[in-house]
């Protein structure tokens, strides 16, 4: 199988027209007809990442976070020069896969055990955000504590907004990674919004409660969806452990 049959694949599940204008997406690095033997699924494109692929013999890496955002007037970046060496190629499902269905927010909100009651924009398409409920009523104290064990996250940051810790939580917005575009509507539809990378104004502004879990802890566990998107090739895939990421091995909490 080569690697514009795997791009294919994943193209009938997150198209890279749900990609946002911005973004860059597709096949980065590569020969489309170059055999793949073996795909490794990543959050990102790192050095840490490529060394493990060179190392367990994997020709093809997918990953979340594009290696190349802007165009190129030099290839000098020692990442992308050691894959070209290597003949890794390299493909990025980054928008495209946050806007799928069953992409990084319906994972994350079956990582966190919530049902999907609406888009969090207008429609399912170019959509970045999810409106979610538990089964059972919870309060803020027990959604906080509930989202750090599932997502196995380091730390959290909860900020309040000035709801009482038991107060019930019936909507909640959700957005894998960096979430602060969406805390507009978030307010509009939701008690609640989870998401990663939120920044002290944006804390400020808002008038709901926000879980910072990360935007690693938020978009790790779409990597098992994507290998799911990866079964109907018959290649072996294997997702990048967790600890051996640069942002696990290098960021502490103090």
């Amino acid at each position: 199988m080569t690697i514009a049959t795997v791009f294919e694949q994943l193209e009938r599940f997150a198209p890279t027209a749900l990609a946002q204008d911005w973004d860059n997406v597709g096949l980065l690095i590569g020969d489309p007809a170059r055999k793949v033997n073996k795909i490794l699924i990543s959050l990102d494109a790192t050095a840490n990442v490529v060394e493990y692929a060179i190392k367990e013999g994997f020709d093809l890496i997918v990953s979340h976070h594009p290696l190349i955002f802007r165009p190129l007037k030099t290839i000098t970046n020692p990442i992308i020069l050691r894959m070209i060496e290597a003949k890794i190629g390299l493909i990025s499902m980054h928008t495209n896969f946050d806007s799928a269905i069953g992409g990084v927010n319906h994972a994350l909100a079956d990582t966190l055990q919530m049902e999907i009651l609406e888009s969090l924009g207008l429609g399912e398409s170019r959509d970045i955000g999810l409106i979610c409920s538990f089964r059972d009523s919870q309060n803020l104290n027990e959604i906080t504590e509930h989202v750090k064990t599932r997502l196995n996250a380091d730390a959290i940051r909860l900020w309040t907004a000035g709801t009482p810790d038991h107060a019930p939580i019936r909507r909640i917005a959700i957005c894998g990674g960096a979430g602060a575009s969406v805390l507009n509507l978030a307010e509009r539809k939701a008690d609640l919004l989870i998401t990663g990378d939120i920044s002290y104004h944006t804390f400020l502004d808002s008038r709901i409660p926000i879980i910072d879990a990360g935007h690693f802890a938020t978009e790790y566990p779409a990597l098992k969806f994507l290998q799911d998107f990866l079964l109907p090739t018959g290649l072996p895939s294997t997702i990048f452990p967790g600890e051996k990421h640069e942002w696990k091995l290098n960021m502490r909490y103090c």
